[in-house]
């Protein structure tokens, strides 16, 4: 019987994300996307529906201190996850399969979450434990497996991180 290796594992010193040629491609392709939709100067009312789960409400009770929040650290958020998006693709495009870092782990979890968090807005994922996991209708569509995969790559992420098996 063959043993089964996570796609991310402790390794060494660091980390090894050992993704297919495809899913790599996939990924990026994604991060791509992400990253356009981050940086529209004047993203349309879908674009902007789409990235609400990236920038966490802080005060849902004073919606003036909420504006004022936002204004202070949207832009910081952004390059935040920009500064990610550029590790992970470094990652995937060049060392894929070879030992990488916390820092370098830590991007790759925050990106792949990242675009789970738009993937789940547009399937209409809710943290309602009553409700339907999904938008009913859309659990056989691709955008829901996508959203599985991601979900898969970002438990074994957590669980190299954390030193579990």
């Amino acid at each position: 019987m063959s043993r089964f290796d996570a796609p991310v594992r402790a390794e060494g010193d660091g980390y090894v994300i050992d993704i297919g040629d495809d899913e790599a491609a996939l990924v990026r392709r994604l991060i791509g996307e992400l990253r356009a939709l981050l940086t529209d100067p004047e993203p349309d009312s879908d674009a902007q529906v789409l990235l609400v789960r990236l920038f966490p409400v802080a005060h849902r009770d004073d919606e003036e201190m909420e504006e004022e929040y936002q204004r202070l650290m949207r832009e910081e958020l952004v390059q935040s996850k920009l500064t990610a998006f550029d590790t992970v693709d470094s990652v995937l495009a060049v060392r894929r399969g070879e030992e990488i870092d916390d820092g370098q782990l830590t991007a790759f979890m925050q990106s792949v979450n990242s675009i789970r968090l738009v993937l789940g807005t547009m399937l209409g994922v809710t943290d309602d434990p009553d409700a339907d996991e999904v938008t009913p209708g859309l659990e056989d569509s691709p955008e829901y497996h996508l959203y599985g995969y991601l979900s898969w790559l970002l438990e074994h992420s957590v669980i190299a991180l954390s030193g579990g098996e």
